[in-house]
């Protein structure tokens, strides 16, 4: 990740609309109560104390110096940390759960990525983690009509910097292969616009392969051999 784009595009509060507050309570759903979790991409925090509220002890991994600020104000504690390089040695302590919210898909090694997760986890630590789905009902429908389905063509400070796209099977298999076990999966909404303000909830629980976002929660498998038996 580039700290200067970082530090410009993510400088103002992270903005929590009506999707969005979909996506945050089911990812608190799944993060549960009473654990030690660490927040990757933590932004300025806002969803680090919605966690922290909800009886958990919360960290975060910011590299956004706006951010971070933000964040310590908060009080939560933040590491300043690049999650494009092996960032697990700068971490001490291990977690109950690792949330990944809109994180992945920033990601150049995404291999590297979910090993530094892994080895910050605990023994039966989680994975909770959302991504856009590049295959919802929406993007398919502008896919249909020649319309660019909301994916970056350039680098610029309003672009959100994605770098990679996902469906449901690809980001399961990428897991498989980085010692997880998908063991929950949802959406927030299936939207019809590119705001998400045509949208229902109820298909995304249904059919949560066409919602906006993926949403899972993976557990670490001790090793290979213990996640081939275990699928």
């Amino acid at each position: 990740m580039d700290k200067n784009f970082n530090s410009i595009r993510y400088c103002s509060d992270l903005p929590i609309n009506s999707v969005e507050k979909i996506r945050i309570n089911k990812l608190l759903k799944l993060i549960g109560k009473k654990k030690n979790v660490l927040d990757l991409g933590c932004w300025d925090g806002s969803i680090s104390e919605i966690i922290k509220k909800n009886d958990n002890n919360v960290s975060g991994i910011e590299i956004s110096n706006n951010a971070i600020k933000k964040a310590r104000k908060k009080g939560i504690e933040v590491f300043d940390i690049d999650l494009n390089v092996d960032w697990q040695g700068s971490i001490k302590e291990k977690y109950d759960v690792v949330l990944a919210g809109e994180i992945i898909e920033h990601i150049f090694d995404t291999d590297k990525f979910l090993q530094n997760i892994y080895n910050v986890l605990t023994e039966n630590g989680c994975l909770v983690l959302s991504t856009p789905n590049i295959a919802s009902l929406g993007r398919r429908m502008f896919l249909l009509f020649g319309i660019n389905p909301l994916i970056e063509t350039t680098g610029r400070n309003y672009d959100a910097g994605h770098i990679r796209y996902f469906t449901f099977n690809s980001l399961k298999q990428l897991l498989e292969e980085n010692n997880f076990k998908v063991i929950s999966y949802t959406s927030d909404c299936v939207n019809f616009d590119k705001n998400g303000l045509i949208k229902t909830s109820l298909l995304s629980d249904i059919f949560p392969k066409f919602g906006r976002s993926l949403i899972i929660k993976a557990l670490k498998i001790i090793n290979k051999q213990n996640s081939n038996n275990t699928k």
